[in-house]
């Protein structure tokens, strides 16, 4: 089940910017697919076997090359995000580092992290422990960051896309 979090009036899941780790690679090749798909889809409009063809204004093809810039754009976003989310674990380091890849990437438990570890289950506990501290300041962090980004849009528009 997934918990809820509220901080000053936003809600979110306590250490998300962990568990959505693994999608963002899964978002990031299927938007590159789709990415390339488009690309070809336009080539053929424009050089290829649909090049006689007659566009309407409002087709899905006449938008090709929006869609083309809007994915370029979102793959660039998540790649940025990777990076971040990639730096923070790796700024933990060590032993750190290993159970929060472990316990928030991979999903195991505290009782398997620390017999994958070997550490006892009480250290590891332990660990964790201190590591949530430090996880909840990234948390508020995070949280800012995004309020900030959401005033930003709402004054530039231009930004939504991103």
């Amino acid at each position: 089940m997934t918990r809820l979090f509220y901080h000053k009036g936003v809600a979110f899941v306590r250490f998300q910017w962990l568990k959505d780790y693994q999608e963002l690679e899964n978002q990031i090749l299927y938007l590159k697919w789709n990415l390339n798909k488009s690309k070809l889809e336009l080539e053929r409009w424009v050089s290829g076997d649909l090049s006689n063809i007659r566009l309407e204004k409002n087709s899905r093809s006449a938008q090709l090359e929006e869609k083309i810039i809007l994915l370029e754009k979102e793959i660039t976003f998540l790649i940025e995000q990777k990076k971040e989310t990639t730096t923070l674990i790796e700024s933990f380091g060590g032993l750190d580092n290993d159970i929060i890849r472990l316990k928030y990437v991979e999903g195991k438990t505290l009782e398997e992290i620390s017999e994958d570890l070997s550490y006892s289950y009480s250290y590891i506990k332990s660990r964790h422990s201190q590591l949530r501290k430090s996880l909840t300041f990234v948390d508020e962090y995070i949280i800012n960051k995004t309020k900030l980004k959401y005033k930003i849009a709402i004054q530039d528009p231009v930004m939504m896309d991103l």
